[in-house]
């Protein structure tokens, strides 16, 4: 049931908020998208084995630097492939698929939130804490495939809401949910349905909801989702066997879940730490969003979307605690409802004039604390890593600005400017942050000078392998190099290769040549506090 005011409003009004919005995110998650090199540990994987489809031309089997790679099924990588086709192959289009969904999933909450009955107003509010909450805002400016499954799992958790409540149209609805499902398991394999599907059910059951149509359509959905996946998967054994089926389909999934797979393993409380942290700044008012849609549940029977919100954020949040594996960026699919959650609350408190509680006042002081505190912040790195006066200025006036601005609008009472301002201040950090603060670190967290390094002998006709690489090292050299390059792992073999001919030269971590007498370090690179070396035959003159 559709319920509140914000269904009457003037359309050409809805569209200029949501237009709006988009031009926010389009600032948040495109402008100056390539300006940082792909930094570990994701980023320069992932970018690599897009640039193999194209050097391959096998767009069935995701390979990293030439060798098969099936942790992940291979959409993401069809789409940066795509994208290096059309605007070659450089970090903004590496980033540009991550980016898009971004903006997609921004959209959909903004959507999501007017079908509900909220205001333009309030629908906006809840699109921009998700565009600005530090976890998802570093995720959609990076290669990485999680943001794909975000737009996927969102578009599901939309889709099916209007399955079950429109009366118009329904076949329609369905048809995306499933598209959607599987869209997600093509991006990252069976979490794909487990996070909308488990959320879902327990929303069904909160709700009361027992009609067969409403269960009848959940129950069907994992089989015909799963047709796009078999149809890969088919492909991919008449490549490679029944070993990598295997590996794509228990080991990768269930293994992870149970924890056999010995990847990422941490303990069952990893994320009550983590997910603060990915929602700040707005994790602050987490708690007053939790009171008023209590208050206003317990008011109003008819207003149910909190319970689609806490199903949608709780029940996958506990399902990700009990799988072996664990990230931070697993959370990504959970932020949606996170923003919803806490946006509806924010911006109806804010149109009601309901902001005089501590729970409220309190978060909006931290906030602004924080955005002066990063402004300065961000003035002594530049100043740390000897930067011009000019660009320490240039990075810290518009937070410093805004927040003193701010502050102004906050002892007078008018929150509403108050936050409009703080979303300008917002915008302005962490565009400042990713333009201006992060490249001068790129020769700390970035393969890419350690490549431009050896196209000097490249050039000359030298000849490179690499002697236990990492994959983001393997992945790297594909992107930077558009080629691949051969992998050397035992230690004979390396100086038989560095003796084989004058210009042979290895790429290594340091400590994997402990033992190695007769090379001649050529050049040192500190990537990530990981010391990778450049080495050839110290009898070559």
């Amino acid at each position: 049931m559709m319920t509140g005011h914000g269904n009457h409003e003037n359309g050409h009004k809805v569209w200029i908020y949501f237009l709006s919005l988009l031009l926010c995110a389009a600032l948040l998650f495109l402008v100056g998208l390539g300006k940082r090199d792909l930094w570990p540990p994701d980023e320069p994987r992932v970018a690599g084995i897009a640039a193999g489809m194209g050097i391959s031309g096998d767009m069935v089997v995701p390979r990293l630097n030439g060798e098969p790679f099936l942790e992940k099924p291979p959409l993401y990588f069809w789409a940066a492939s795509g994208a290096f086709n059309l605007l070659g192959e450089n970090t903004f289009a590496a980033r540009i698929p991550a980016a898009l969904a971004a903006i997609c999933v921004i959209a959909l909450v903004f959507f999501l939130a007017r079908s509900m009955g909220f205001s333009s107003f309030t629908a906006i509010v809840s699109g921009f804490i998700l565009a600005t909450s530090a976890g998802y805002w570093a995720l959609g400016r990076s290669c990485v495939v999680d943001m794909m499954l975000c737009l996927f799992t969102t578009c599901a958790m939309v889709c099916f809401f209007h399955t079950s409540r429109t009366l118009s149209r329904k076949a329609l609805w369905y048809l995306g949910f499933i598209l959607s499902l599987s869209c997600a398991v093509m991006t990252k394999g069976l979490v794909g349905i487990a996070i909308p599907l488990s959320a879902l059910t327990v929303w069904l059951l909160l709700e009361k909801n027992f009609s067969l149509r409403a269960w009848g359509l959940l129950s069907l959905s994992p089989a015909l989702c799963l047709v796009p996946a078999a149809i890969w998967i088919w492909f991919l054994y008449n490549n490679l066997g029944w070993d990598a089926v295997y590996e794509v389909f228990w080991t990768n999934n269930f293994g992870r879940f149970t924890g056999s797979h010995h990847h990422h393993i941490q303990p069952f409380y990893y994320y009550i730490t983590r997910f603060p942290q990915k929602l700040f700044p707005w994790v602050l008012f987490l708690p007053f969003s939790l009171v008023y849609h209590l208050r206003e549940m317990l008011e109003q029977e008819s207003e149910k979307h909190f319970l689609f919100f806490l199903s949608w954020l709780v029940v996958p949040f506990i399902l990700l605690s009990i799988s072996g594996a664990k990230r931070g960026l697993y959370l990504l699919p959970l932020y949606p409802a996170a923003a919803l959650l806490v946006g509806t609350a924010v911006g109806r408190a804010l149109e009601k004039g309901e902001t005089s509680t501590k729970l409220f006042s309190i978060p909006s002081v931290i906030l602004l604390g924080s955005i002066i505190l990063a402004s300065l912040g961000f003035c002594g790195m530049c100043i740390y890593l000897e930067q011009p006066f000019f660009v320490c200025l240039l990075v810290s006036f518009p937070g410093l600005c805004l927040g003193v601005w701010a502050y102004r609008q906050l002892t007078r009472k008018d929150l509403l400017r108050f936050f409009m301002i703080l979303a300008a201040a917002l915008v302005a950090l962490f565009l400042t942050f990713d333009i201006g603060i992060a490249p001068l670190s790129n020769q700390k967290n970035s393969y890419g000078p350690l490549f431009k390094y050896f196209e000097k002998f490249r050039s000359d006709g030298a000849r490179m392998s690499l002697f236990k690489p990492s994959e983001r090292l393997r992945g790297a050299a594909v992107f930077y190099l558009k080629r691949t390059v051969p992998v050397i792992r035992e230690g004979e073999e390396l100086k038989d290769f560095l003796c084989s001919e004058k210009k042979a030269v290895a790429i290594s971590r340091k400590t994997n040549l402990k033992n190695f007498n007769a090379l001649d370090i050529m050049n040192t690179f500190i990537v990530r506090n990981k010391t990778i070396v450049f080495v050839r035959d110290n009898h070559v003159d």
